[in-house]
């Protein structure tokens, strides 16, 4: 099977951090370059001109970090997102091209203290914040279709494998989010 080159026009690539709970995953997720991550996530992305995954997160030069320490790499791996309780961007290897194709709207800030359920462990408490439409209400924001949910300065509690606890921008997985709560910024 063969991987997107990186100098492709039509794909996006970042370093991304996927959390299962019992394991974690870093590699690099590509998709559209007309595409946000966050869409890529909810949406599915293009492996080529006729397929379309949607229910898999494709991973390529992957590292899967157990609950002890152990790592071992893979180098393309789809990690089924029913299991991801958020995706975390690491960093952008991304071209930095204006895009059209998101008109900017006016948002509010909101701080939300999240409880996520994690398998076999104490669940993950994700801090951050969440964007919802002026006039707009949180129930809106996570009543909408989407899968995942955008947070940014986020604050994960207990520390991943590997000691990530701080991000700038994360996903979470609305279906295993177990509560969520608003909180002063």
């Amino acid at each position: 099977m063969a991987v997107e080159a990186e100098g492709n026009e039509q794909q996006k690539n970042y370093e991304v951090l996927v959390c299962t709970g019992d394991l974690v995953y870093t590699g690099s997720f590509k998709y559209g370059f007309d595409q946000r991550l966050i869409d890529g996530l909810n949406e599915g992305i293009r492996s080529n001109a006729a397929t379309k995954i949607v229910g898999f997160l494709p991973l390529t030069d992957a590292t899967i970090i157990d609950r002890k320490g152990k790592e071992t790499k893979q180098s393309l791996i789809y990690i089924a997102k029913n299991n991801i309780i958020f995706v975390g961007q690491v960093s952008s290897k991304a071209r930095e091209k204006p895009l059209s194709t998101y008109p900017f709207r006016e948002k509010l800030p909101i701080g939300v203290t999240i409880v996520a359920a994690q398998v076999y462990a104490a669940p993950y408490k994700v801090k951050g914040r969440i964007y919802v439409d002026t006039w707009g209400q949180v129930a809106d924001t996570i009543e909408s279709p989407s899968r995942f949910l955008p947070l940014t300065q986020v604050e994960i509690d207990p520390p991943l494998p590997g000691g990530g606890s701080k991000f700038d921008f994360i996903a979470i997985n609305k279906e295993r989010i177990i509560s969520l709560s608003e909180t002063p910024l």
